[in-house]
Parts: C-alpha cells; sequence; structure tokens
C-alpha cells in the first residue's frame, strides 16, 4: 500500500511541475494530495488525511482553481527561445543535488538498522482543535492573511487595468 501512495504521490507531483496548462496542474497536484492523504491513513493518522482531503483537495485547490479561472491566465505561454548552456546546467545541478540526497540517506544510518519504533498515538479533533485554537492561534490568524494578502497580490499584478 505504501509504494501505491507513494507512486501515486509522485506522479502527481511530476505531472504537476510539468504541466503546462494551470488547471491540468491543478488537478495534478489534487492526485498529490489524494496520495499524501493515503500515506497518512498508512501512518494511522485518520485526522490528518481527512484534513489533507477537505482543507487542501477541497478548499484551496478549488480556490486556486477559481483564481485561474477568473483571471483568464490558464493559456498557454509561448516557449522562449531555448537556451543549452541553462538545460546542461540545470541536469548538472540536478545530479548534484541527487548526488548529495543519497550521501545524506547512506550517511544517516536509516538504511542501515530497522529500530522498533513504537506506533504513536492516533491524533483526535480535540486535541488537534486545542492545539490549534490555543496554543498558535495567532500564527493561524497571521497565515490567513497571509493567504488573503497573495490572493489579492495576484489579482492586482495580473488585472492592471481594475
Amino acid at each position: 500500500m505504501f509504494l501505491i501512495f507513494a507512486l501515486i504521490t509522485l506522479l502527481g507531483g511530476l505531472s504537476l511541475a510539468f504541466q503546462k496548462n494551470l488547471v491540468v496542474a491543478g488537478l495534478c497536484m489534487v492526485l498529490t494530495f489524494f496520495g499524501v492523504a493515503g500515506l497518512f491513513l498508512l501512518l494511522a493518522n485518520p485526522v490528518a488525511a481527512a484534513l489533507q482531503v477537505i482543507v487542501y483537495s477541497g478548499a484551496i485547490v478549488v480556490l486556486l482553481l477559481f483564481v485561474i479561472m477568473l483571471l483568464s491566465a490558464h493559456e498557454e505561454e509561448e516557449a522562449l527561445k531555448a537556451h543549452p548552456i541553462q538545460r546542461w546546467g540545470s541536469v548538472v545541478a540536478a545530479l548534484a543535488l541527487a548526488g548529495g540526497a543519497v550521501k545524506v540517506v547512506l550517511a544517516s544510518g536509516i538504511l542501515r538498522s530497522p529500530r522498533p519504533v513504537g506506533v504513536p498515538p492516533p491524533m483526535n479533533l480535540d486535541a488537534l482543535g486545542n492545539a490549534l485554537f490555543n496554543n498558535h492561534l495567532a500564527a493561524f490568524e497571521i497565515v490567513g492573511l497571509l493567504l488573503l494578502a497573495t490572493m489579492v497580490g495576484a489579482v492586482v499584478l495580473v488585472k492592471r487595468d481594475l
């Protein structure tokens, strides 16, 4: 099951990265969020999986698609002139990052010996609500204002003749 959800997440992320149509890219993002929700289920955390589907796949992606369609900015841009040095530079940078990632994983000892891991207790909505609205209320409100400012800024940038 882990491989299935990991492949769904990976395929959704890769198709999102290489998609030129923003609406289709948004739908690929939904696929990625569903894969992540499945991984949360495998980690015995159904609350996080439900929140992943409801908040990210539901509300945020619908809001993003609404803004994209509202702004009519989903037409494909024409390809710029190809620069071979950028292509080869990106290949070298990607190989260096992949090599660094492999080196870090091998040095971390994760692959050497499996450690017995206790299953954490499942999260419940009462604990999540108490933590969110008692301990992190200011951060929650600041993130909400930041998202609102981002949406207004995106509308102002695209629609210059408001």
